[in-house]
């Protein structure tokens, strides 16, 4: 019973109270959700032994037939104890990433013992150094009197240092890595949950808060959302546009084939819709909305420049109908194509 009081800190007869409230204390310190140490685990395990010892001891006493220091817990270290707080972070993806699914880590910080100081918030000075407050003598001057200096314990130097490290805290931030799988279909603003992953409970049998992740879509050289609907914007041969052909269009994880009907070669656009963006739940997925560019030849050889030059030909010879824009500008200012005049 002893060595359950000296391990908590306290003196016998102490309350529950006082109990309850070094205990949290402790738990706060050596939970292995907060503390990296390999022997947090084991030393937490101690630490609830003795304080589950030393309560049930309290409530067999005196105090608990009286009434006296009876605790006023409102969260007690039962399963009923409040959980901790929630953390929130952000999740950027790449559209493909979102549209796939994947396995992201993702990393959380938390706070832990200062590797450094071993938790003292100081750390060891290389070489002895006069202390500066009191310039070697161990006595500050406070008001008319001379007292011990209490940055050296009035031994005129020291030997230790604010730790550089934690600034005399003992705390550091260290990191963990977490797998998180992400589902497929995720847009930004959704909210990924990580069950568990969030701030210890303060209550040593409370569970901890939970990660929520908040997903970021990052921008895409290729591909744009609007909704659910994904917009691609391709360059096509303006010869194709006119014949009209399949054409090979990349999606996120790999590609499709699409018609383009023959017509203008000039920019269009050609929707599927449910080839966009996917959606759980057995929602329908958006549009997949392709952005058509017609692009001219260029670099043409000798024998290309005359097939060209042949179907120009072919196609001059009824201008009204291919090219009736080019027609009317013709008739409208050329001379040799006015009625009447040459």
């Amino acid at each position: 019973m002893n060595d359950a009081y000296t391990l908590l800190g306290l003196h016998p007869g102490v309350a529950q109270k006082d109990i309850k409230r070094a205990f949290r204390r402790l738990a706060m310190q050596w939970h292995p959700d907060r503390n990296p140490d390999p022997a947090a685990l084991e030393h937490f395990k101690a630490l609830r032994a003795a304080y589950e010892r030393l309560l049930a001891s309290a409530e067999s006493g005196p105090a608990a037939e009286t009434g006296t220091d009876a605790p006023q817990d409102t969260h007690p270290a039962g399963g009923d104890a409040s959980p901790g707080a929630d953390r929130r972070q952000d999740l950027s993806l790449t559209i493909e990433e979102a549209w796939l699914g994947c396995e992201k880590p993702v990393k959380i910080a938390r706070e832990a013992e200062c590797a450094t100081c071993g938790g003292s918030g100081e750390e060891a000075l290389a070489h002895t150094q006069l202390c500066k407050d009191c310039h070697g003598s161990g006595r500050v001057r406070v008001g008319g009197n001379l007292e011990r200096c209490k940055v050296c314990a009035g031994r005129g130097y020291r030997t230790q240092r604010t730790c550089t490290d934690c600034e005399g805290s003992g705390r550091t931030q260290a990191w963990r890595t977490l797998a998180v799988k992400v589902p497929p279909g995720l847009l930004g603003g959704d909210e990924l949950r990580i069950a568990g992953a969030g701030e210890p409970s303060p209550h040593p049998d409370g569970a901890s808060g939970d990660l929520r992740l908040r997903v970021l879509i990052a921008a895409h050289d290729l591909y744009r959302l609007e909704g659910r609907d994904l917009r691609v914007s391709r360059p096509v041969g303006a010869l194709r546009m006119l014949a009209g052909g399949d054409i090979e269009v990349p999606v996120p994880g790999g590609s499709v084939r699409l018609h383009v009907e023959a017509g203008k070669a000039a920019p269009r656009e050609l929707r599927v819709d449910g080839a966009g963006f996917p959606a759980g739940r057995g929602q329908p997925a958006g549009a997949l909305i392709v952005e058509l560019r017609p692009v001219a030849p260029e670099a043409c050889d000798k024998h290309q420049r005359q097939v060209l030059e042949e179907l120009d030909a072919e196609l001059s010879r009824k201008a009204k109908r291919h090219y009736p824009e080019l027609a009317e500008w013709e008739t409208n200012w050329l001379p040799s194509r006015q009625p009447g005049r040459t």
